[in-house]
């Protein structure tokens, strides 16, 4: 990066590059998880199958059913939504464009609403004490969301501080904005865990350690303005991820689909990037530490 570019940006360049890498990789996850569904389900099996076996009268008559139908339509408006947030997402990240991030941000909370309460019409279907879980479910989804946090930091990248002084900026000991966004994910995902310990039918036991956990962090660290605590949270959150991995793939066996999906949810994955970006909130003590350990 020039000194120019340096100079035309004004604001908190670790956030900006966090925030838009968390909006990137929730929609890798989710074009991820549709595909799974889809090749799980055999949907890409019996599309081969149709394009090698049918003629081209059949196809072109299949597709004028779906563009009739308004599926076609409903199908390729999602395509779209989904390349345009991507390409949002990348030209944020790669033009350090604010405004891009906002209007992200803002389409990730539309986003993240409609996620929340997507299953509410299934509620129908269930018992009374399931539809009351699965609406308890629904708004700790909403209120304890960690993609909430990150979704409202964005609007915080551009701060008065870093645009009228930039000098008192670069006195403060580490990256003030990235602490305060990983601190308060930290609060968030340890009220989520506590709350879905306390709604699960059958609680899980990790629910209430791992909310304690990390809310404890989270708390701790914002109150005493220490990264250090952040990074062993950090750490929690790897153990946490690499725990989970290996409790779906001992329930589900060794199905190379299920294998490929947890993987790939846990790397692509809201937690996985805050963990990770925990260690550059204050990178140069980081890194005398990691030359410490290897000399």
């Amino acid at each position: 990066m020039s000194e120019g570019e340096k100079i035309q940006f004004n604001g908190n360049l670790a956030l900006l590059r966090v925030c838009a890498i968390v909006y990137i990789v929730n929609v890798l996850n989710f074009v991820f998880n549709m595909s799974f569904m889809a090749g799980h389900g055999g949907f890409f099996s019996s599309l081969w199958s149709a394009l090698t076996n049918s003629s081209f009268e059949d196809l072109l008559a299949t597709v004028g059913l779906l563009i009739a139908s308004g599926v076609g339509l409903l199908v390729l408006l999602g395509v779209l939504a989904v390349v345009a947030l991507l390409a949002l997402g990348i030209f944020a990240l790669v033009k350090k464009s604010v405004k891009a991030l906002k209007i992200l941000a803002v389409l990730f909370l539309i986003w993240v609403v409609l996620c929340a309460f997507a299953m509410n019409p299934i509620s129908g279907l269930l018992g009374n004490e399931m539809r009351e879980v699965n609406l308890a479910q629904s708004f700790i989804s909403l209120i304890f969301n960690i993609n909430v946090v990150v979704a409202v930091a964005a609007f915080f990248v551009a701060s008065k501080k870093h645009d009228e002084s930039g000098a008192a900026a670069a006195e403060e000991p580490f990256n003030l904005g990235l602490f305060r966004l990983c601190a308060i994910f930290f609060i968030v995902s340890g009220l989520n865990s506590l709350a879905h310990f306390v709604c699960t039918q059958s609680p899980l036991f990790q629910f209430a350690f791992f909310g304690v956990v990390n809310l404890a962090v989270g708390v701790f660290a914002l109150a005493k303005e220490n990264p250090a605590v952040l990074i062993v949270g950090s750490l929690m959150i790897l153990i946490q991820i690499l725990f989970n991995l290996f409790n779906f793939i001992r329930i589900s066996g060794l199905d190379p689909y299920i294998a490929a999906s947890v993987v790939f949810h846990s790397l692509f994955h809201t937690s996985t990037v805050i963990a990770i970006a925990v260690f550059f909130i204050k990178p140069e003590w980081v890194k005398g530490i990691l030359q410490n350990i290897k000399g």
